[in-house]
């Protein structure tokens, strides 16, 4: 049914200004929505291309109306003219977010005298990560996208199956009861390799090993792995942020290898930063001990002349090895609960600056950061969850006179 026009662009105006109440905002998408209604929201449009851009909106009724404006029925209706419905609708909302003038750059044009619209984007947000998108690749090269397949047995590698579970984790185990997967297929002593990678903008994911140690991987990270621990150690590298719960065993020490740093442990829980774009590595002890070494091409250290730095830590201390240095320095009373802050669903920030924050941002987000005119020099402190939108986090982050620019994955940081 037909509207009153003055009816329309009382709600429209209304909606601009972010003052529609719940009722209003359904009637609105109704009316949109709406076929006949073209020609009087075409009409009001037009008026609009004398008059200055709607002011700010709210996202969240965005979302709503352009979820609503855009679904399709799921009966099939006949309709002559399907496409201008949706046209219509469209076209408020182009104006409803660009202004009118881009009303006039889509519709205003005739074939052979195109008016070029060079692909406005609407004003977009970013969503936390919402599913895992780890891969694993298998020792013969083939890919397994976690997202992709169903629970159950994803490959068997020897005498060592990988199976993804019900809640998202992954797990290797030994075929036979009491057997550790250490003999290979053809029963030598050779070690075959997996690597797990979590790119930017994927969820936590959760690892077994075959011999029963836990790994959790970060956003942008990656672990590579013996499928079964051959030989008298257990040795692992990774890139990026991992969490390591290490299962006990004194006849085999575990070994992280990250560039020219290892770390030896028996059983024991720490974490590992170790972002090819920070500063340091940083090896975090939340249980027992480990020993932190610096190898060759850290810091200068040669391995094969025995003057590489060593250390033991302890349970609330951190571990620093920075590339220009050619040692270890240990941070006492380290902020543990800041150090997980990642793995338990949180940003917490202990007088991080911008750089460091928008790092973390980047790599849960997936966005390109780029900065306008000079860096900002402020320092975050604080917490918050990183379930939240990325507009949600900005909007946080700017109470501390820091502005951000979100061009669809583009995040531009000003003064």
């Amino acid at each position: 049914m037909a509207v009153d026009p003055n009816r329309l662009d009382f709600l429209l105006e209304k909606f601009s200004q972010n003052e529609v109440s719940e009722a209003e905002f359904e009637e609105l998408c109704e009316l949109i929505n709406d076929h006949e209604n073209e020609p009087a929201i075409k009409g009001i449009l037009q008026q609009g291309l004398h008059n200055a851009p709607f002011a700010r909106l709210d996202q969240t009724k965005m979302d709503k109306m352009l979820s609503k404006v855009l679904l399709t029925e799921s009966k099939p209706v006949r309709r002559l003219y399907p496409f201008r419905r949706i046209a219509a609708a469209a076209a408020a909302i182009i104006v409803l977010v660009l202004g009118a003038g881009a009303w006039y750059g889509f519709f205003n044009h005739k074939k052979g005298n195109e008016v070029a619209v060079s692909n406005p984007a609407l004003p977009t947000d970013v969503k936390a990560p919402a599913t895992n998108r780890a891969m694993v690749t298998l020792a013969n090269g083939q890919s397994v996208y976690l997202d992709s397949v169903n629970n159950g047995q994803l490959a068997l590698q020897g005498n060592v199956k990988l199976v993804k579970l019900a809640n998202g984790q992954i797990a290797y185990s030994a075929l036979q009861q009491g057997f550790d997967g250490a003999q290979p297929d053809k029963g030598g002593n050779e070690l075959v390799y997996n690597t797990l990678t979590n790119p930017r903008g994927s969820k936590v994911i959760d690892m077994t090993l075959s011999d029963g140690s836990r790994v959790w991987l970060n956003a942008g990270s990656s672990v590579t792995y013996p499928v079964a621990f051959v030989g008298k150690e257990r040795k692992v590298s990774i890139t990026g942020e991992a969490y390591f719960e290490v299962a006990h065993d004194a006849d085999k020490p575990f070994k992280v290898g990250k560039g020219g740093m290892e770390v030896t442990v028996l059983g024991t829980h720490f974490n590992v930063n170790a972002y090819d774009d920070e500063q340091a590595i940083k090896l975090t002890l939340l249980e027992g001990s480990v020993r932190v070494t610096l190898g060759q091409g850290f810091g200068g250290a040669q391995p094969d002349k025995g003057d590489r730095p060593s250390l033991i830590i302890a349970p609330g201390q951190q571990a620093v090895l920075r590339q220009a240095q050619d040692d270890i320095h240990v941070v006492n009373d380290v902020d543990v609960d800041g150090v997980m802050a990642w793995k338990n669903g949180y940003f917490q920030f202990s007088g991080s600056d911008v750089p460091t924050v928008m790092r973390q941002i980047a790599r849960w987000y997936d966005v390109d950061v780029s900065y306008e005119g000079q860096i900002p020099e402020r320092r975050f402190a604080g917490q918050m969850d990183r379930h939240a939108n990325l507009s949600k986090v900005l909007r946080i982050l700017e109470e501390s006179n820091v502005h951000f620019r979100l061009e669809g994955r583009k995040l531009i940081v000003m003064p």
